[in-house]
Protein backbone atom coordinates (compact mmCIF):
# COMPACT_ATOMS: atom_id res chain seq x y z
CA UNK A 1 0.00 0.00 0.00
CA UNK A 2 1.18 3.37 -0.80
CA UNK A 3 0.51 6.52 2.21
CA UNK A 4 -0.24 9.48 0.62
CA UNK A 5 -2.00 13.04 1.31
CA UNK A 6 -3.10 16.69 -0.03
CA UNK A 7 -1.09 19.64 0.99
CA UNK A 8 -2.37 22.97 0.91
CA UNK A 9 -1.85 26.83 0.93
CA UNK A 10 -1.98 28.19 4.45
CA UNK A 11 -2.49 31.98 5.21
CA UNK A 12 -0.56 32.66 8.01
CA UNK A 13 1.36 29.48 10.82
CA UNK A 14 -0.15 32.08 13.65
CA UNK A 15 -3.16 30.74 14.38
CA UNK A 16 -3.79 26.93 16.20
CA UNK A 17 -5.53 25.41 13.60
CA UNK A 18 -2.57 26.17 10.88
CA UNK A 19 0.07 25.25 12.82
CA UNK A 20 -1.43 21.42 13.72
CA UNK A 21 -2.09 20.46 10.26
CA UNK A 22 1.40 21.96 8.81
CA UNK A 23 2.82 19.98 11.64
CA UNK A 24 0.91 16.97 10.71
CA UNK A 25 2.20 17.25 7.16
CA UNK A 26 5.41 17.28 8.36
CA UNK A 27 5.21 14.04 10.54
CA UNK A 28 3.60 12.65 7.31
CA UNK A 29 6.25 13.68 5.41
CA UNK A 30 8.73 11.73 8.08
CA UNK A 31 6.36 8.48 8.46
CA UNK A 32 6.90 7.95 4.56
CA UNK A 33 3.62 9.95 2.94
CA UNK A 34 3.75 11.19 -0.56
CA UNK A 35 2.22 14.86 -1.50
CA UNK A 36 -0.13 14.05 -4.21
CA UNK A 37 -1.00 17.93 -4.16
CA UNK A 38 1.19 20.70 -4.85
CA UNK A 39 3.97 21.90 -2.55
CA UNK A 40 2.94 23.11 0.92
CA UNK A 41 2.84 27.38 0.58
CA UNK A 42 2.04 30.32 2.39
CA UNK A 43 0.07 32.93 0.82
CA UNK A 44 -2.11 35.45 2.86
CA UNK A 45 -3.96 36.67 -0.03
CA UNK A 46 -7.58 34.92 0.03
CA UNK A 47 -7.39 34.50 -3.36
CA UNK A 48 -4.38 32.89 -3.94
CA UNK A 49 -5.02 30.75 -0.91
CA UNK A 50 -8.22 29.81 -2.51
CA UNK A 51 -7.05 28.88 -6.17
CA UNK A 52 -3.51 27.03 -4.60
CA UNK A 53 -6.14 24.87 -2.48
CA UNK A 54 -8.13 24.30 -5.71
CA UNK A 55 -5.44 23.07 -7.57
CA UNK A 56 -4.01 21.12 -5.22
CA UNK A 57 -7.12 19.19 -5.11
CA UNK A 58 -7.49 18.32 -8.69
CA UNK A 59 -3.36 17.18 -9.01
CA UNK A 60 -4.42 15.24 -5.94
CA UNK A 61 -7.59 13.47 -7.72
CA UNK A 62 -5.04 12.07 -10.73
CA UNK A 63 -2.40 10.73 -8.46
CA UNK A 64 -4.59 7.99 -6.49
CA UNK A 65 -4.15 4.17 -7.05
CA UNK A 66 -5.58 0.90 -6.27
CA UNK A 67 -4.76 0.31 -2.88
CA UNK A 68 -3.36 3.59 -1.67
CA UNK A 69 -4.29 4.80 1.42
CA UNK A 70 -5.50 8.76 1.52
CA UNK A 71 -4.83 10.75 4.41
CA UNK A 72 -6.93 13.70 4.67
CA UNK A 73 -7.40 16.81 7.24
CA UNK A 74 -11.04 17.49 8.39
CA UNK A 75 -12.54 19.78 7.47
CA UNK A 76 -11.96 20.28 4.21
CA UNK A 77 -15.22 22.08 3.48
CA UNK A 78 -16.90 21.67 0.28
CA UNK A 79 -14.09 19.31 -1.50
CA UNK A 80 -13.67 16.27 1.40
CA UNK A 81 -16.75 14.42 0.20
CA UNK A 82 -15.40 14.87 -3.53
CA UNK A 83 -12.53 13.78 -2.56
CA UNK A 84 -13.14 10.90 -0.57
CA UNK A 85 -15.86 9.56 -3.71
CA UNK A 86 -12.97 9.87 -6.45
CA UNK A 87 -10.51 7.91 -4.19
CA UNK A 88 -13.00 5.31 -3.86
CA UNK A 89 -13.57 5.14 -7.03
CA UNK A 90 -9.89 5.08 -7.84
CA UNK A 91 -9.85 1.80 -5.11
CA UNK A 92 -8.19 4.32 -2.68
CA UNK A 93 -9.15 4.24 1.07
CA UNK A 94 -9.28 7.33 2.88
CA UNK A 95 -8.54 8.62 6.43
CA UNK A 96 -9.60 11.48 8.11
CA UNK A 97 -7.97 13.30 11.09
CA UNK A 98 -10.42 15.70 12.86
CA UNK A 99 -9.27 19.27 13.61
CA UNK A 100 -13.04 20.81 14.24
CA UNK A 101 -16.86 19.68 14.25
CA UNK A 102 -18.49 22.71 12.31
CA UNK A 103 -21.87 21.54 13.68
CA UNK A 104 -21.12 21.82 17.02
CA UNK A 105 -19.15 25.03 18.03
CA UNK A 106 -19.84 27.38 14.59
CA UNK A 107 -22.95 25.64 13.62
CA UNK A 108 -21.84 26.26 10.18
CA UNK A 109 -23.62 22.95 9.18
CA UNK A 110 -26.41 20.55 10.28
CA UNK A 111 -25.25 17.60 12.42
CA UNK A 112 -26.61 15.45 10.02
CA UNK A 113 -24.81 16.85 7.21
CA UNK A 114 -21.71 16.44 9.26
CA UNK A 115 -22.57 12.93 9.98
CA UNK A 116 -22.95 12.07 6.09
CA UNK A 117 -19.71 14.21 5.06
CA UNK A 118 -17.66 11.95 7.70
CA UNK A 119 -19.16 8.66 6.76
CA UNK A 120 -17.54 9.27 3.19
CA UNK A 121 -14.24 8.02 5.03
CA UNK A 122 -12.79 4.72 5.71
CA UNK A 123 -11.39 5.30 9.17
CA UNK A 124 -12.00 8.29 11.34
CA UNK A 125 -8.94 9.64 14.25
CA UNK A 126 -10.98 11.66 16.71
CA UNK A 127 -9.18 14.20 18.25
CA UNK A 128 -9.79 12.27 21.67
CA UNK A 129 -11.54 9.40 22.77
CA UNK A 130 -14.88 11.68 24.24
CA UNK A 131 -14.91 13.20 20.92
CA UNK A 132 -14.74 9.65 18.97
CA UNK A 133 -17.30 7.84 21.50
CA UNK A 134 -19.57 11.72 20.97
CA UNK A 135 -19.88 10.46 17.14
CA UNK A 136 -20.62 6.92 17.86
CA UNK A 137 -23.94 7.64 19.72
CA UNK A 138 -24.78 10.08 17.36
CA UNK A 139 -24.89 7.81 14.86
CA UNK A 140 -21.32 7.85 12.87
CA UNK A 141 -20.77 4.06 11.84
CA UNK A 142 -17.18 4.48 10.88
CA UNK A 143 -13.91 2.25 12.46
CA UNK A 144 -12.77 5.35 14.91
CA UNK A 145 -9.63 5.95 17.01
CA UNK A 146 -7.82 8.90 18.72
CA UNK A 147 -5.11 11.37 19.14
CA UNK A 148 -5.27 12.15 22.57
CA UNK A 149 -3.50 15.37 22.45
CA UNK A 150 -1.87 17.67 19.28
CA UNK A 151 1.18 17.25 18.62
CA UNK A 152 3.76 20.15 18.36
CA UNK A 153 7.12 20.78 16.51
CA UNK A 154 9.26 23.84 17.15
CA UNK A 155 13.07 24.46 17.06
CA UNK A 156 12.99 26.21 20.39
CA UNK A 157 13.42 24.97 23.83
CA UNK A 158 11.88 26.38 26.60
CA UNK A 159 13.63 28.11 29.38
CA UNK A 160 15.06 25.88 32.61
CA UNK A 161 12.68 25.32 35.29
CA UNK A 162 11.01 28.17 37.19
CA UNK A 163 10.93 26.74 41.20
CA UNK A 164 7.91 28.52 42.89
CA UNK A 165 9.52 30.94 45.39
CA UNK A 166 6.94 33.56 45.62
CA UNK A 167 3.87 34.81 43.59
CA UNK A 168 2.30 32.41 41.58
CA UNK A 169 1.67 33.89 37.68
CA UNK A 170 -1.36 31.34 35.50
CA UNK A 171 -0.73 31.98 31.84
CA UNK A 172 -3.66 32.59 29.12
CA UNK A 173 -2.66 32.06 25.43
CA UNK A 174 -5.32 32.41 22.64
CA UNK A 175 -7.12 34.53 20.63
CA UNK A 176 -8.89 37.03 22.56
CA UNK A 177 -12.22 38.38 22.24
CA UNK A 178 -15.56 38.83 23.97
CA UNK A 179 -17.77 35.88 22.00
CA UNK A 180 -15.07 33.75 22.88
CA UNK A 181 -13.26 34.35 26.04
CA UNK A 182 -15.94 36.67 28.06
CA UNK A 183 -14.62 35.38 30.91
CA UNK A 184 -11.54 37.13 30.81
CA UNK A 185 -13.16 40.07 31.53
CA UNK A 186 -14.75 38.98 34.76
CA UNK A 187 -11.68 36.45 36.06
CA UNK A 188 -10.36 39.30 38.16
CA UNK A 189 -12.95 39.33 40.78
CA UNK A 190 -12.00 35.65 41.99
CA UNK A 191 -8.31 36.50 41.67
CA UNK A 192 -6.57 36.12 44.77
CA UNK A 193 -3.60 34.25 45.24
CA UNK A 194 -1.79 34.64 41.79
CA UNK A 195 -1.73 36.81 38.56
CA UNK A 196 -2.19 36.13 35.32
CA UNK A 197 0.06 36.37 32.32
CA UNK A 198 -2.08 37.06 28.94
CA UNK A 199 -0.72 36.05 25.68
CA UNK A 200 -2.57 37.06 22.27
CA UNK A 201 -4.34 39.98 20.56
CA UNK A 202 -7.84 41.80 21.92
CA UNK A 203 -7.17 41.91 25.60
CA UNK A 204 -8.26 44.82 26.70
CA UNK A 205 -7.02 46.18 30.56
CA UNK A 206 -9.15 49.09 30.46
CA UNK A 207 -12.47 46.86 30.53
CA UNK A 208 -11.43 44.04 32.65
CA UNK A 209 -12.18 43.32 36.70
CA UNK A 210 -9.24 44.21 38.52
CA UNK A 211 -6.43 44.52 35.63
CA UNK A 212 -3.72 44.63 38.72
CA UNK A 213 -4.19 41.04 38.42
CA UNK A 214 -2.66 40.70 34.90
CA UNK A 215 0.23 41.33 32.43
CA UNK A 216 -1.16 41.56 29.66
CA UNK A 217 2.32 40.19 27.24
CA UNK A 218 0.32 41.10 23.71
CA UNK A 219 0.78 38.69 20.64
CA UNK A 220 4.07 36.53 21.24
CA UNK A 221 4.69 33.99 18.48
CA UNK A 222 4.93 30.80 19.03
CA UNK A 223 8.26 30.16 19.06
CA UNK A 224 9.43 33.27 21.72
CA UNK A 225 6.45 32.35 23.77
CA UNK A 226 7.71 28.69 24.33
CA UNK A 227 11.46 30.20 24.70
CA UNK A 228 10.84 32.76 27.44
CA UNK A 229 7.54 31.46 29.29
CA UNK A 230 7.97 32.66 33.04
CA UNK A 231 4.43 31.55 33.61
CA UNK A 232 3.67 28.19 36.91
CA UNK A 233 0.70 27.12 34.92
CA UNK A 234 -0.87 27.44 32.01
CA UNK A 235 -5.03 27.67 31.96
CA UNK A 236 -7.52 25.45 29.54
CA UNK A 237 -10.46 27.49 29.76
CA UNK A 238 -13.06 28.80 27.47
CA UNK A 239 -16.71 31.01 27.50
CA UNK A 240 -18.31 33.22 29.09
CA UNK A 241 -18.36 32.31 32.59
CA UNK A 242 -15.84 32.02 35.50
CA UNK A 243 -18.47 29.15 36.70
CA UNK A 244 -18.13 26.53 34.41
CA UNK A 245 -17.49 26.83 30.64
CA UNK A 246 -20.20 27.56 28.96
CA UNK A 247 -21.79 29.06 25.60
CA UNK A 248 -20.87 27.33 22.11
CA UNK A 249 -17.04 27.90 22.89
CA UNK A 250 -17.06 27.00 26.12
CA UNK A 251 -19.15 24.14 26.02
CA UNK A 252 -17.05 22.37 23.46
CA UNK A 253 -13.83 21.66 25.53
CA UNK A 254 -16.46 19.12 26.57
CA UNK A 255 -15.79 17.28 23.15
CA UNK A 256 -12.38 19.38 21.85
CA UNK A 257 -8.85 18.57 22.34
CA UNK A 258 -7.11 22.67 22.23
CA UNK A 259 -4.11 23.38 20.38
CA UNK A 260 -3.37 25.67 23.68
CA UNK A 261 -2.91 22.05 25.50
CA UNK A 262 -0.10 21.30 23.47
CA UNK A 263 1.58 24.57 23.72
CA UNK A 264 1.70 24.98 27.27
CA UNK A 265 2.71 21.72 27.65
CA UNK A 266 5.86 22.38 25.30
CA UNK A 267 6.74 25.35 27.01
CA UNK A 268 6.79 23.10 30.58
CA UNK A 269 3.49 24.26 32.27
CA UNK A 270 1.58 22.36 34.46
CA UNK A 271 -2.72 22.52 33.20
CA UNK A 272 -5.19 24.01 35.04
CA UNK A 273 -8.36 22.66 33.12
CA UNK A 274 -11.92 22.91 33.46
CA UNK A 275 -13.46 19.47 35.45
CA UNK A 276 -15.84 19.26 32.42
CA UNK A 277 -13.14 19.08 29.41
CA UNK A 278 -12.91 16.01 27.46
CA UNK A 279 -9.18 16.59 28.01
CA UNK A 280 -9.87 16.80 31.91
CA UNK A 281 -8.78 12.70 31.71
CA UNK A 282 -5.78 12.87 29.95
CA UNK A 283 -4.52 15.66 32.53
CA UNK A 284 -5.29 13.36 35.50
CA UNK A 285 -4.27 10.25 33.72
CA UNK A 286 -1.03 11.43 33.20
CA UNK A 287 -0.59 13.44 36.60
CA UNK A 288 0.23 17.23 34.41
CA UNK A 289 -2.43 19.84 36.36
CA UNK A 290 -5.02 20.25 38.30
CA UNK A 291 -8.53 19.69 37.56
CA UNK A 292 -11.17 22.57 38.68
CA UNK A 293 -15.03 23.03 38.17
CA UNK A 294 -15.20 27.10 38.09
CA UNK A 295 -11.89 29.69 38.45
CA UNK A 296 -12.64 30.77 42.05
CA UNK A 297 -11.20 27.00 43.07
CA UNK A 298 -8.01 27.72 41.26
CA UNK A 299 -6.76 29.95 44.46
CA UNK A 300 -7.21 26.54 46.92
CA UNK A 301 -5.54 24.35 43.96
CA UNK A 302 -2.47 25.90 43.82
CA UNK A 303 -2.04 27.51 47.16
CA UNK A 304 -2.20 23.43 48.47
CA UNK A 305 0.26 22.49 46.11
CA UNK A 306 3.30 21.36 47.96
CA UNK A 307 6.83 22.18 46.37
CA UNK A 308 7.61 18.31 45.67
CA UNK A 309 4.22 18.25 44.22
CA UNK A 310 4.85 21.10 41.54
CA UNK A 311 8.21 19.08 41.08
CA UNK A 312 6.37 16.28 40.12
CA UNK A 313 4.43 17.62 38.49
CA UNK A 314 6.59 19.39 36.08
CA UNK A 315 8.33 15.97 35.57
CA UNK A 316 5.37 14.46 34.38
CA UNK A 317 4.87 17.51 32.14
CA UNK A 318 8.76 16.84 30.68
CA UNK A 319 7.81 13.94 29.86
CA UNK A 320 4.39 14.41 27.82
CA UNK A 321 6.29 17.22 26.37
CA UNK A 322 8.56 15.10 24.86
CA UNK A 323 6.35 12.58 23.51
CA UNK A 324 4.40 16.37 21.87
CA UNK A 325 8.02 17.33 19.99
CA UNK A 326 9.19 13.97 19.25
CA UNK A 327 5.32 13.40 17.29
CA UNK A 328 4.57 10.84 18.97
CA UNK A 329 0.65 11.09 19.12
CA UNK A 330 0.06 11.27 15.65
CA UNK A 331 2.25 8.52 15.01
CA UNK A 332 0.54 6.17 17.17
CA UNK A 333 -2.61 7.19 15.90
CA UNK A 334 -2.12 6.28 12.09
CA UNK A 335 -0.42 3.62 12.25
CA UNK A 336 -3.05 2.75 14.21
CA UNK A 337 -5.48 3.35 11.61
CA UNK A 338 -3.04 1.54 8.77
CA UNK A 339 -2.62 -1.49 10.52
CA UNK A 340 -6.63 -1.94 10.73
CA UNK A 341 -7.53 -0.95 7.06
CA UNK A 342 -4.57 -2.91 6.04
CA UNK A 343 -6.44 -6.15 7.98
CA UNK A 344 -9.35 -5.38 6.63
CA UNK A 345 -8.08 -5.78 2.78
CA UNK A 346 -6.43 -8.88 3.82
CA UNK A 347 -9.63 -9.85 5.60
CA UNK A 348 -12.47 -8.41 3.68
CA UNK A 349 -15.82 -8.70 5.42
CA UNK A 350 -18.89 -10.34 3.58
CA UNK A 351 -21.12 -8.50 1.79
Amino acid sequence: MSYKYISHNYRNHTSAGNKAKSDVEQIMLEEGFRNIGLTRTEHSSKGAHFMFNLMGIAKATTGLRKGDILFLQYPLKKYFTYICKIAHIRGAKVVALIHDLGSFRRKALSVEKELRRLSNADYIIATNKVMAKHLHDIGLDRPMGSLDAWDYLTVTDPIPQRVINGEIRIAYAGSLNERKNAFLWKWGNVIRDYVVDIYGFGFRMDQVEKPEKFFDHGFVDAENLIAGMTSDYGLVWDGRSIDSCEGDFGSYLALNTPHKVSLYLRSRLPLIIWSGAAMADFVKTNGIGIIVDNLDDINDRVKAVTPEEYTDMRRNVDRVAADIAAGHYFRKAVRQAIKHIENESKNPQPQ
